[in-house]
Formats: structure tokens, C-alpha cells, sequence
């Protein structure tokens, strides 16, 4: 499904997974093919952006604004990916 659409929006319950799991689980998928992909997750507040960045960050060991980062209006916190 994600690979035959250019946007795929994750609609889930609560601690499901959609916002940490998911998005890790599709970056493993494209890069074990060696291809990029850019996912991108929304948040209604800027401490929940801040701090889901920073968890995935932190459970895949990447120093944060390299791999992984965050913006929040006009404050970014860098990031690219490439393989």
C-alpha cells in the first residue's frame, strides 16, 4: 500500500504505534532496498514533536538532527538521510 502511493496517512488508536513504530518499520523496509524515502510525522504540539524525535533518535542510537529531527514552526531541528 505505502509503496504504490506518494502519501499514505496511518490512522490508529492511541500507543498503537503509528507515530513511533510504523514510520521505523517502513524506513527499515526502504532501506534494506537501498531506496530513500521521506516520512514525515505530524504533531498538534511542539513538546510532542520535540520528544517523539528524540525518542526515535535515542531507541536507534542517531545522534538527533542527523537521520531523525523536528520542526516546529520556524525552529528546526535539521535532518537528511541518505544511504
Amino acid at each position: 500500500m505505502v509503496e504504490s502511493q506518494q502519501v499514505t496517512v496511518i490512522e490508529g488508536e492511541t500507543g498503537c504505534g503509528k507515530t513511533t513504530q510504523v514510520p521505523q518499520y517502513i524506513l527499515d523496509h526502504y532501506a534494506a532496498q537501498g531506496r530513500y524515502c521521506n516520512i514525515v510525522v505530524t504533531q498538534p504540539r511542539r513538546i510532542a514533536a520535540i520528544s517523539i524525535a528524540r525518542r526515535v533518535c535515542a531507541e536507534r542510537h542517531w545522534q538527533e538532527g542527523v537521520i531523525c529531527g523536528y520542526q516546529v514552526l520556524s525552529v528546526v531541528c535539521c535532518f537528511s538521510l541518505s544511504f
